[in-house]
């Protein structure tokens, strides 16, 4: 688990602490004295935090059964993961539900065990109690000393100074697109409590996507992180499949893009020039000549009952092509599309929510019948991949013949196809650089 490092003496005010972080990336900093405040005051947060004050929140508030009501939803998800994992985000629910802005901790200051507590111990949890601690979906702007990272927060924009040994661990293993941490401050930087999510393909589209899934309502970035301090538990699932692989193609990143217009008039005459036109019903199929083939996929679907228009691709530079072919037609499609999901997180969502999404259901209208086995080749490919992550971003060959029998995929009927996707990570890898 990590620890939250408190400063047992702050340099600067409470009052000034805001002030002093805003000016964090502009004065130059002394690191090893940052250090050893973080070193030293993460005894100090283990003895209050996890021998006392979880226990007591636990205790208290029944945040233990709290905590466990909200897991037993996602049980499907975590029935699989070692006890002790499970423990540990039990142990970051409760310590968030204190610590958060209005959280106990306000609460918990005027009871008279925690008058009971050294006084360095009481003056910590006040400091804490005057700086909410809050969760943040980041990425790794620059490292500007060992086990310290500058962040930059997905949904705020805000860039703060981590001080974090474990993302340090978890780097040695492969590079990570993004993060979700529980972080507090303790005067100098902010440090992370409980277990450090390292997701090696989902992205800041790919989170507001599940998060949508998950509640509907949500419709900007502070709804979003409204949602997850009320409820973090969904957003913590993610974990669990935080090491499914990018899916590329001749180092294309894929993804699916998709716009939505409706209400309208569409003229089919013009559109022959431009695309290749099936139609199943009301509904036409328009697949962009030259690009509707794999990695772009760049088809759109024309409702002409309804009066709506679907533009989907899967590329950034196909999505871009679609745009352009209807503009210059003169139809308005937007540059930034509605929806951007990567198959990683797509699946995952699927996964932890546990009911279907379909996102492109006139597509169906021109599916072929589907081939069950195929589809199954294709689930053991995908359950292949995931085990042999790990070995991948460590630089290591995993065994193939050991990973094929775990999960009953033939492995030399695949071995082709298995290289190739193998080949496409390690290039990524090869070339992806932190900023």
């Amino acid at each position: 688990m990590g620890k939250v490092s408190i400063q047992k003496s702050l340099p600067l005010e409470i009052s000034l602490a805001k002030s002093f972080e805003s000016t964090i990336f502009l004065i130059m900093k002394n690191y090893a004295a940052i250090k050893a405040i973080c070193q030293s005051n993460s005894d100090l947060s283990s003895q209050i935090l996890d021998d006392f004050l979880l226990h007591y929140a636990a205790d208290k508030d029944k945040l233990g059964k709290e905590a466990d009501q909200r897991l037993r939803t996602f049980r499907h998800v975590i029935q699989d993961m070692d006890k002790a994992w499970v423990n540990l985000i039990k142990s970051q629910y409760i310590m968030h539900r204190v610590f958060k802005k209005g959280g106990l901790i306000h609460k918990y200051l005027k009871h008279a065990a925690l008058a009971q507590l050294p006084e360095e111990g009481r003056k910590w949890l006040e400091e804490q109690a005057a700086i909410p601690w809050k969760f943040s979906f980041s990425r790794i702007i620059e490292r500007p000393e060992a086990d310290f990272y500058t962040m930059e927060d997905l949904f705020t924009g805000e860039q703060y100074l981590l001080y974090s040994t474990g993302i340090s661990r978890i780097l040695q293993q492969g590079d990570a697109v993004s993060w979700f941490n529980l972080i507090g401050y303790n005067g100098e930087c902010w440090q992370a409590f409980g277990p450090i999510s390292a997701y090696r393909s989902f992205s800041m589209d790919d989170i507001f996507f599940f998060a949508t899934e998950l509640n509907p309502r949500i419709a900007s970035d502070e709804e979003l992180m409204a949602d997850v301090s009320k409820n973090p538990v969904p957003y913590m699932m993610l974990y669990c499949r935080s090491n499914y692989p990018l899916t590329v193609h001749e180092g294309v990143v894929l993804e699916l893009i998709i716009t939505e217009i409706e209400n309208l008039d569409l003229s089919l005459d013009k559109l022959g020039e431009d695309f290749e036109m099936d139609r199943a019903q009301s509904v036409l199929q328009l697949r962009l000549k030259n690009w509707e083939n794999k990695p772009h996929f760049a088809v759109a679907y024309y409702d002409s009952k309804e009066q709506y228009l679907q533009v989907t691709a899967m590329t950034q530079i196909g999505y871009a092509k679609l745009v352009a072919t209807f503009q210059k037609q003169g139809i308005q499609v937007a540059d930034f599309a509605d929806i951007y999901v990567r198959p990683s997180m797509l699946t995952a969502a699927r996964e932890i929510l546990k009911r279907p999404i379909e996102l492109l259901p006139l597509e169906l209208l021109f599916e072929k019948e589907a081939d069950p086995q195929m589809d199954e080749e294709l689930d053991k490919i995908n359950q292949f991949l995931a085990l042999a992550m790990p070995d991948l971003n460590a630089g290591m060959e995993p065994d193939l013949e050991d990973l094929a029998a775990q999960v009953g995929l033939d492995l030399e009927a695949n071995r082709e196809t298995l290289q190739g996707i193998f080949d496409e990570i390690r290039k990524m890898q090869k070339n992806e650089n932190f900023r």
